[in-house]
């Protein structure tokens, strides 16, 4: 048993009651806030995931314009067959997505790229099949 000054007993129950208090809500706190490491959903949700999804939607956009680059600039107005004919005009960081670090989709018929990442594929990135 620990006394405090005005002589008052503090047992152990009430010691390990307050340290339990204290660890569940650090634990709540770092769920909440941090996030979970260990799906690529989750990453996707995290703030540093959210802006490494920028960074992908960033990415897309500028492989976008590459590929229309290529397609103009090229007499019979094809788009290029892979990636690797654009990439000369981009880093080879930009055509994987930096959240998984898996290389974009590419369909060499419409010229379409997005990325495969869960989250990715919203409206709101710009990055699915559908957009372009």
């Amino acid at each position: 048993m620990l006394r405090n000054n005005k002589g008052q007993i503090f047992t152990i129950i009430e010691i390990l009651v307050v340290v339990a208090i204290i660890v569940v809500a650090g634990l709540y706190v770092a769920n909440k806030y941090v996030g979970h490491q260990g799906t690529t959903a989750s990453k996707v949700n995290t703030p540093k995931g959210r802006a490494l999804g920028v960074d992908c939607m960033n990415n897309l956009r500028q492989i976008r314009m590459a590929i229309d680059m290529y397609r103009q600039s090229n007499e019979e107005g094809r788009y290029p067959a892979s990636l690797k004919e654009v990439e000369s005009s981009l880093s080879s960081s930009m055509l994987k997505c930096p959240v998984t670090g898996v290389p974009y989709s590419y369909d060499p018929n419409t010229g379409r790229v997005w990325c495969t990442t869960p989250g990715h594929g919203s409206p709101a990135y710009g990055s699915g099949p559908g957009s372009q």
